[in-house]
């Protein structure tokens, strides 16, 4: 079989040794090679935007192919001959483009026997459509839509229309605020989105006039309601079901920046008492889920022996102290060099992440935020007193226990938390529940 596979809204790194400095994109590199390496006998086809590395130069195993060799040259001959080569796109300019990118790239896509797709950075229109509030007007979406999602989303409409019962795309889903909400996607789901939180929304689906459905009921595939009543060939709106998949664990791998962490130990001696990496992500979330309201009422109390992150200045002001970010070789180091640290919301979300997994791994017992994984998804399947220990909810509770670990009294139980820790991490990078729920939808079960 051949699968595609990228992600919607951004450029794919395709070198996990490339990606220590980039955050999350370590995810996209990591979950393809995991997935090739796991089904040897598939072939992986690169057709998300990428640099146009060869799979073989940038340690992906050989049944991945990168298209994108080939593509990259002929795209912008044919921007340049076509007249679209540059910025500012009007919507005829668009619609230009579109026909490059479609000649180009479905013939591939529309070969694929499945695909996998991240869901990064779009908006509810990434190609010119019928405006919901003025049919008659086409919208006019960014001019990174039509090269880093448009193309990929006509691909995957062109794909399903063959069968949009049993051809469905697994989309997987790393970032809170990449929720998908394009318009452009012809076809409702029957399976959940894979991410780090269960939950559900809504999605609009333009139609773009097609009446295939007239004669079946297209509630199976999950409609809840036609927006223009009696037009089923104009809108539909569907419900997203989105489920906990241990996604958060991919960049884990080996052969990742941190795939290669040595075996924790129990060293106490050497260790400062906490430390914590933290960014100061979105400010626009409530103020019991802020990271400068963790940092400042839960860790700063704590006189911790180091806090790095990128922060701006004025919030550096508020929080009377500087805060720089370390240099990515240090990460893993410093994370060793503590006994405790603690996890925070995620722009103000209550997703699960990797930060836990990497201290996890490093033997530094985590504690975490009440808004942190609110679901309690990363330690659901630990031992029970292990949860009671980590969660903590209150910041006396966090120093309390912060200054039993770091007492030569507290060892034991340091000791006790760590070894859990590490055994539940173990045991998460065995399972690698995400592959297997994709690998369930691709070669099994009900596709």
């Amino acid at each position: 079989m051949k699968i595609g596979y990228g992600k919607v809204g951004r450029s794919m790194p395709l070198s996990l040794a490339k990606c220590g400095t980039l955050g999350g994109d370590v995810e996209m590199a990591a979950v393809v090679k995991t997935l090739a390496e796991r089904n040897p006998e598939h072939t992986f086809v690169l057709i998300g935007r990428n640099d146009g590395s060869r799979p073989e130069d940038v340690g992906l195993p050989p049944n991945v192919e990168n298209p994108w060799i080939e593509w990259a040259p002929r795209l912008a001959e044919e921007k340049s001959r076509r007249g679209v080569k540059h910025g500012n796109l009007s919507v005829e300019d668009h619609m230009t483009l579109q026909d490059v990118y479609d000649e180009l790239t479905l013939p591939t896509i529309t070969g694929l026997d499945g695909m996998v797709l991240w869901a990064g950075q779009h908006g509810t229109t990434n190609a010119p459509i019928p405006s919901v509030r003025e049919p008659g007007r086409l919208t006019k979406p960014h001019d990174w839509s039509a090269h880093y999602c448009s193309y990929l989303l006509r691909g995957v409409n062109a794909w399903r229309d063959v069968d949009p019962w049993n051809r469905e795309e697994v989309w997987l889903n790393a970032d809170p605020r990449n929720y998908l909400k394009m318009r452009d996607l012809k076809w409702p789901f029957r399976h959940p989105v894979l991410a780090q939180r269960t939950y559900e929304h809504n999605l609009k689906h333009e139609r773009y006039g097609s009446t295939e459905m007239i004669n079946r009921d297209w509630r199976e595939l999950g409609v809840t309601e036609e927006l223009r009543p009696g037009e089923l060939s104009g809108i539909w709106r569907s419900k997203v079901r989105v489920v906990y998949s241990r996604l958060e664990v991919n960049g884990l791998v080996p052969g990742s920046p941190f795939g290669d962490l040595v075996s924790y130990d129990d060293t106490w001696e050497d260790r400062g008492h906490f430390g914590l990496f933290v960014n100061e992500a979105r400010r626009y979330v409530t103020e019991s889920k802020s990271r400068l309201a963790a940092l400042r009422d839960w860790v700063l109390p704590l006189e911790p022996t180091w806090v790095h992150g990128t922060w701006s200045a004025e919030s550096q002001e508020k929080l009377g102290r500087k805060i720089e970010p370390a240099p990515w070789e240090l990460y893993y180091p410093r994370l060793h060099s503590v006994r405790c640290t603690l996890t925070t919301p995620s722009s103000g979300s209550g997703w699960a992440t990797t930060k836990p997994w990497e201290a996890f791994a490093a033997g530094t017992v985590c504690f975490m935020h009440p808004a942190y994984d609110d679901q309690n998804n990363v330690l659901s399947d630990a031992p029970s007193w292990l949860g009671e220990w980590l969660r903590v909810s209150t910041p006396d509770e966090l120093r309390t226990r912060v200054a039993h670990l770091s007492s030569r009294a507290g060892y034991a139980d340091w000791a006790a938390l760590v070894r859990a820790q590490r055994e539940h991490f173990d045991r998460a990078m065995s399972e690698l529940t995400y592959a297997r729920m994709v690998e369930e939808r691709l070669f099994g079960g009900d596709r």
